[in-house]
């Protein structure tokens, strides 16, 4: 796990989040976007939100994403994270992010 910070126009919120390598993309929980006040965009045409094991996701259709920008260390790149119910974790980094690393 890894804290990362998320700096806002009048705040800054810290959150613990889950590497994955496993994830074919990078997630956020959709109340803690809702909670941050981020741009949350509506996906074109929603996309099958699938589990390790292949069974459908009980949170249904993914229908809502962020694009946020997005450093490790000095490095800084546009990301794209798609907003669903993530149970204990408010964001999971995974395969898209760790290229940029």
């Amino acid at each position: 796990m890894l804290h990362i910070f998320t700096h806002l126009r009048l705040k800054r919120a810290e959150t613990i989040i889950l590497l994955d390598l496993d994830a074919t993309e990078n997630f956020m929980s959709l109340p803690y976007t809702k909670y941050l006040h981020l741009p949350i965009k509506t996906l074109q045409e929603p996309k099958r939100l699938f589990n390790m094991d292949r069974t459908q996701n009980q949170a249904g259709d993914l229908k809502y994403y962020i694009d946020l920008s997005t450093r490790t260390g000095t490095k800084k790149v546009n990301l794209q994270y798609f907003l669903t119910d993530l149970g204990d974790y408010k964001v999971i980094l995974g395969y898209p992010w760790f290229p940029t690393t």
